[in-house]
C-alpha cells in the first residue's frame, strides 16, 4: 500500500470490488505489455502536430521500449515510488511514455494543462513538492521555460525542469527532454528487473489530477490505477470498444477525460489512438478521415462546430460508428444533426474528475433520449437523489435534489486537503457532488444544474439547464450560459444570458422571442444579454461561471 498517500477504499471495499470484477490486480503497465504481446508492431498512437502538421506513429513495441527508456531517465533524477513528476504538455506521444514510465517504476503523475499560466502552475507545484517539471519549451506563443525560471526561486523541491525543444541556452537546473529522455539508452542502465521491483501496484495512486474547478481554488483530486480502471470501462464497455477501434478525442491529456479516454483506454483495448495537439474542428475531421477513427468523446459545442465543418467540406467518415457527450447541457438539435450528418447515434454522460463517467445513456435507449437524460449509473457505481430545499427553505422544480454517487470510480480524496473532501462525504460514503438532478423517469437521472449556480428570481427559481438547452438551438448562438446578475433595485438577481454568437450577434429581443417559440415559461426569459468573444473554461470544457459573474459585477455594459 502506497503510504504517502494512503487508500482507505482499498481496504474497506477492495476486496468486495474484486469479488465483483469492478477491480483487479492489474495496473496500465500490464495492459500495455499484453498489447506487445498480441501485437507488437499494431499502431498505438498517431500523434498528429497542428501548427508543424506532421504525425508520428508509436507501435506497441515502440511505447513499451519508451516507457522503459523514460523510466530509466526518471531513475536517473532520483525519482523513486510515490514521488510526484509534474508533466505540463500539449497532447504529444511523449505524455503517454512518460505517464506509463511513472507506472513502471511506481511514481506519482500530476498532469498540468498546457494553458495554465503562473498563477496554477506555481500552485500545483508547491503543493505537490515535485521535483520534476516536464514541459514545452515554448507553446503558442508562450514560454514556459521563463515561466519556470521565474518561479524556481520560490519552489525548493523542483530540482529539474526539462523542456522539450529546448535546444541550447539551458541554465543550472533545466535539462532538454530529447538529450536526456529520448537519446540515451537508460534501460541498459536500468534493466527489467530493477524497474519490476518498482513497478506500480493496482491500489497505488497513479495520479493527482488538478482541477480549475468552476468555482475556485484547484483541487488535486487522486486516483488509484484501479479507481482509473473503473472510469475506464465506463465508456469502454458501455459503448461496446474493442481493440480494432480507433479513438480520437480533443480532450487534453493533461484533463480527466482525455487522460483517461485518451491515453488508458486505447492501451487497456490494445486500440489506436489518434493524438491531435490543437482541438481544430476542421483538423479533426481530416484525421478522422484519413486515420478510420471510430469513436470520439467531445463536448456538444466541439461537435456542433464539427457538424458545421463538415457541411462546410465533406470528408469520408463513415468509420465513426460512436460519439459520447458531456460536460455542458446537450442542445437536443445537436442529436438529430450528428444523426443526419456523421450517420451515427450521439450518447451522453454525466461524470466529474473524482469519478470519471457515472452515468451515460445506452444503445437500447430510445435515439433521442440524450436530449432528456444524462444517462443511467454504470454497475460499480451508485447514484442517489438527495432531497433539498433553496435558501428561502422551499423545493427545488421537478423533484430536484442533491446529486449523491458512490462506488468503484470513485477518487481516494484531495491531495492534502482532506478536510474539504471528506466534507463531502457523509457516514454511508455517499459523495456530494454539488450538482442538481431529478429523475429521467427510465432509472437514470437529468441534471438540473449546479446548486452555486441557482438564480432566484421573484423567488421563483430558473432552470438554468433547460434554458441553456433552449437557446443551444438558436441559430445566431455558438455558446449560452445562464448566470444570476444581482440588481439592488429589486433585491434580488436577474437573469443575464452570456452568449458567444456566430457570424452575427442576436439580440436580447431575439433571445426571448425564441425561447416564446419553444414554449418556455416569460419567467425564465433572461433580462439582460451579455456577448463576449469566449468563455472562460476549465480544461474539461465547463464553463467557468463565476468568472462570468466577476465580470457582469464589473461592467454595466450589456443589453438590459
Amino acid at each position: 500500500m502506497a503510504e504517502k498517500f494512503g487508500n482507505t477504499a482499498a481496504r474497506v471495499q477492495g476486496s468486495a470490488y474484486r469479488q465483483k470484477g469492478w477491480w483487479r490486480d492489474e495496473t496500465v503497465v500490464d495492459d500495455l505489455r499484453r498489447a506487445i504481446r498480441n501485437h507488437p508492431d499494431k499502431t498505438a498512437i498517431i500523434a498528429a502536430r497542428y501548427f508543424s502538421r506532421d504525425v508520428t506513429r508509436i507501435s506497441y513495441a515502440e511505447l513499451g521500449m519508451y516507457m522503459d527508456r523514460f523510466a530509466g531517465a526518471l531513475r536517473e533524477l532520483g525519482v523513486g515510488r510515490e514521488q510526484i513528476v509534474a508533466v505540463q504538455l500539449p497532447n504529444w506521444w511523449q505524455f503517454t511514455a512518460i505517464a506509463l514510465a511513472c507506472a513502471r517504476i511506481g511514481a506519482v503523475l500530476a498532469p498540468i494543462p498546457p494553458d495554465y499560466r503562473r498563477r496554477e502552475v506555481e500552485f500545483i507545484l508547491h503543493r505537490t513538492e515535485a521535483p520534476v517539471y516536464i514541459g514545452p519549451a515554448t507553446w503558442t506563443g508562450f514560454s514556459h521555460r521563463d515561466m519556470l525560471r521565474e518561479m524556481a526561486p520560490v519552489l525548493p523541491a523542483l530540482c529539474h525542469r526539462i523542456f522539450l525543444g529546448a535546444g541550447s541556452g539551458l541554465v543550472d537546473g533545466e535539462l532538454d527532454f530529447d538529450a536526456h529522455f529520448v537519446s540515451q539508452r537508460w534501460e541498459e542502465r536500468h534493466p527489467a528487473g530493477s524497474l519490476d521491483e518498482l513497478t506500480a501496484r493496482a491500489d497505488d495512486v497513479f495520479n493527482v489530477l488538478y482541477t480549475s474547478g468552476t468555482t475556485g481554488e484547484p483541487k488535486g483530486v487522486i486516483h488509484s490505477y484501479n479507481t482509473n480502471l473503473a472510469i475506464t470501462r465506463a465508456l469502454s464497455e458501455t459503448m461496446g470498444l474493442g481493440a480494432d477501434d480507433v479513438v480520437s478525442l480533443p480532450s487534453l491529456l493533461t484533463a480527466s477525460s482525455g487522460f483517461t479516454y485518451l491515453f488508458q483506454m486505447p492501451v487497456l483495448l490494445g486500440a489506436t489512438a489518434v493524438y491531435l495537439d490543437v482541438a481544430d474542428p476542421d483538423f479533426h475531421l481530416k484525421l478522422v478521415e484519413e486515420h478510420g477513427v471510430s469513436f470520439m468523446y467531445a463536448i456538444p459545442t466541439y461537435y456542433l462546430n464539427m457538424l458545421a465543418a463538415q457541411k462546410r467540406r465533406p470528408r469520408k467518415i463513415q468509420t465513426l460508428r460512436c460519439l459520447a457527450t458531456g460536460s455542458t447541457p446537450v442542445p437536443p438539435h445537436l442529436i438529430a444533426e450528428a444523426r443526419d450528418v456523421f450517420g451515427v447515434r450521439l450518447h451522453t454522460l454525466w461524470g466529474m474528475t473524482e469519478n470519471g463517467a457515472v452515468t451515460i445513456t445506452r444503445h437500447e435507449d430510445p435515439p433521442d433520449w440524450p436530449a432528456n437524460s444524462d444517462g443511467s449509473p454504470v454497475p460499480w457505481m451508485e447514484v442517489k437523489i438527495a432531497p433539498a430545499t433553496a435558501e428561502d427553505g422551499s423545493p427545488f422544480p421537478d423533484g430536484a435534489g442533491r446529486l449523491l454517487v458512490r462506488g468503484a470510480s470513485q477518487c481516494l480524496g484531495y491531495f492534502k486537503r482532506e478536510d474539504i473532501y471528506n466534507a463531502c462525504l457523509d457516514p454511508e460514503g455517499w459523495f456530494d457532488t454539488g450538482d442538481l438532478a431529478r429523475d429521467d423517469g427510465r432509472g437514470g437521472i437529468r441534471i438540473a444544474g449546479r446548486l452555486k449556480d441557482i438564480i432566484f428570481r421573484h423567488g421563483l427559481k430558473i432552470p438554468v439547464v433547460e434554458v441553456e438547452s433552449a437557446l443551444y438551438a438558436h441559430p445566431k448562438v455558438r455558446e449560452v450560459a445562464i448566470v444570476a446578475h444581482a440588481d439592488d433595485r429589486i433585491g434580488g438577481e436577474r437573469v443575464c444570458a452570456v452568449v458567444v454568437p456566430r457570424d452575427e450577434a442576436p439580440t436580447l429581443n431575439d433571445l426571448r422571442e425564441h425561447l416564446r417559440k419553444a414554449g418556455m415559461s416569460v419567467s425564465y426569459w433572461p433580462d439582460r444579454l451579455e456577448i463576449i468573444s469566449e468563455m472562460p473554461k476549465t480544461p474539461s470544457g465547463k464553463i467557468r461561471k463565476f468568472l462570468l459573474r466577476e465580470r457582469l459585477k464589473e461592467t454595466s455594459g450589456g443589453v438590459a
